[in-house]
């Protein structure tokens, strides 16, 4: 029995996963929560009660503190005939609503829907989804402790059990406090690493690429990081900038400098990548028309004279020296 139970559950995850795996989990990437009730609530009355729970269930993703659109969830999933969905969904309103006269009716909802359930499961064992009440426990509580021990992606992770979560079909209002704590350490997290990697310091490329996925993370949990649009191709400039593809790291770069051209070191980092593609030349050139009056331009203008010969090496040198930055008089 117990083998039968779990090799169900796995099954039932397996096909729940493939379906939400590569989706926003929670918050505004989701979409926009009363616009999904209202459609859904449209959908309901009309009879289509399939298409009308998938939109509630997503509203409740969207913004997990939106009560109606658990009611409405709940109500459409038991047109659809979706009764372990329908009796959770119940739960998860009445866990949170207030003492209001729906309560008592959603109240006796719920009471026909678990004895339908429970109907279910005797009859047809095999096809009824089982009851992850106690999983779900385990995978909050995990969650909380992989955040505290800021273990924010991968095995194990507070990522991970929020997207068990959300792919396993958990319902609550909790599931928005949890997201935006999440987002909020992913978004401070791949900013500290990305500012270290801006002003030069060798971050490793497993960091850089932890910090790309953050980015993402933060989106997919809650708020989105407010520059994610330069800092992702930076991010991924300098994991290409360390594996040896110069080329396409300075592409990353300059897409980088679109997004934020207020920002002069994507700039410079776009430069440092042409000069090893091996094009000082374009890296100058891009120095002079959008950096013209900072020191590195003429440090690569003498590089560049240096590389054509020695002699308009030592002019250049001499010029930068004498003129650019002449020196002041001795007292």
């Amino acid at each position: 029995m117990r083998s039968e139970t779990r090799r169900l559950l796995m099954t039932w995850v397996v096909l729940v996963c493939g379906a939400a795996w590569a989706q926003p989990l929670v918050g505004p990437s989701v979409g926009n929560a009363d616009a999904l009730v209202a459609e859904g609530t449209k959908l309901y009355n009309k009879r289509k009660y399939a298409d009308a729970s998938r939109l509630l269930l997503q509203a409740t993703r969207a913004n997990p503190t939106l009560l109606p659109a658990y009611l409405g969830l709940a109500r459409a999933r038991m047109g659809a005939k979706e009764t372990a969905g329908a009796c959770a969904a119940y739960k998860a309103w009445l866990r949170s609503a207030p003492d209001v006269q729906e309560r008592r009716k959603a109240q006796g909802e719920l009471e026909l829907c678990e004895r339908q359930l429970k109907a279910a499961r005797k009859k047809k064992k095999n096809k009824v989804p089982p009851d992850l009440t106690a999983r779900h426990v385990e995978l909050k509580a995990g969650f909380f402790e992989a955040l505290e021990a800021r273990k924010l992606r991968g095995a194990d992770s507070a990522g991970e059990a929020l997207r068990t979560l959300v792919a396993e079909g958990y319902l609550g209002a909790d599931l928005g406090e949890m997201g935006q704590r999440l987002s909020a350490q992913c978004r401070a997290t791949a900013g500290e690493l990305h500012q270290r990697a801006l002003a030069g310091e060798a971050v490793p490329v497993t960091q850089l690429r932890e910090a790309r996925e953050l980015l993402d993370l933060a989106k997919d949990t809650g708020e989105p990081v407010a520059q994610a649009d330069a800092q992702a191709p930076f991010l991924d400039g300098m994991v290409l900038l360390q594996t040896g593809d110069a080329n396409r790291a300075q592409e990353q770069f300059a897409r980088a400098t679109t997004a934020a051209p207020e920002r002069s070191e994507y700039k410079v980092w776009r430069a440092t990548a042409l000069q090893r593609a091996g094009d000082l030349g374009g890296a100058l050139a891009m120095m002079e028309q959008e950096l013209p009056n900072d020191p590195r331009t003429d440090l690569l203008r003498v590089a560049v004279a240096q590389g054509t010969s020695p002699e308009a090496g030592a002019k250049e040198l001499e010029r930068l020296l004498f003129q650019r930055y002449p020196p002041t008089a001795s007292r």
